[in-house]
């Protein structure tokens, strides 16, 4: 009978983690602060120490944020309250693909080569198939704003190529991210045409969803075609046990 060994250095840094994560959430569960309090509480500290600062601070929070998997979506809106909605969207762009990137080499690093020996049946032919069509695949999950870290997980432990997630991602967020940053940045001080920015935040939201359906119509032609093959085996083989 063969062992299962578990890589101590996989054990060490998930313990690691671990432990960060319970020492995080004991510490905020300890402050009383809620969740919602966040964005107003960050544009407090962060405009006492200058912009680059604040711009670096909040990129490199945003890049670790899936190890306590904080919201995206309050640090993305803060964004907007404390730089503005242009430079909160240029920090954000580079924040949030860090942090997806991150979390999903996290998640391929501890479970891809578990899940992988795990699968059989359809699962290896629906994993054979994102890997072909990654890109696709993610830039749609991204246009119809699913579950951020749910996404950069879960990419992790399929065949997606980094490369095909890495771009799907880039592309994909941005109507979500500006539309976001923008609803944020309506509370920012100084910003003229309130209105117009809130406008443009709903326009670029309901233009993800509309890129979305409309991939979605382009690809169900190719669900069609690769049915077929299938099909006419099929057939073939009925005649043949006639």
């Amino acid at each position: 009978m063969s062992k299962r060994l578990i890589n101590p250095l996989k054990l060490f840094f998930g313990s690691l983690w671990l432990g960060f994560f319970l020492i995080a959430l004991t510490v905020w569960w300890r402050s009383g602060i809620a969740l919602t309090e966040v964005p107003v509480l960050l544009e407090r500290w962060l405009d006492d120490v200058g912009l680059f600062n604040a711009a670096l601070v909040y990129i490199v929070f945003y890049a670790v944020r899936p190890l306590v998997l904080f919201p995206a979506t309050l640090l993305t809106v803060a964004s907007g309250l404390i730089f503005g909605p242009w430079l909160g969207t240029l920090f954000t762009i580079i924040g949030e693909n860090a942090s997806a990137n991150f979390g999903f080499t996290l998640s391929r690093w501890f479970g891809r080569l578990s899940v992988e020996k795990r699968l059989s049946g359809p699962l290896v032919l629906w994993d054979a198939r994102l890997k072909e069509n990654g890109l696709l695949a993610v830039l749609t999950m991204r246009l119809i704003m699913l579950p951020f870290d749910a996404v950069n997980f879960a990419c992790g432990l399929t065949a997606v190529r980094h490369r095909d997630y890495a771009v799907g991602t880039f592309i994909g967020i941005l109507p979500s991210l500006i539309g976001f940053v923008l609803l944020g940045g309506v509370a920012a001080p100084g910003v003229q045409n309130r209105a117009l920015v809130v406008a443009l935040s709903i326009l670029f939201m309901l233009l993800g969803f509309g890129i979305a359906s409309s991939l979605k119509r382009r690809d169900a032609p190719l669900h069609v075609v690769e049915k077929e093959p299938d099909q006419t085996a099929a057939s073939n083989a009925a005649k043949d046990s006639e």
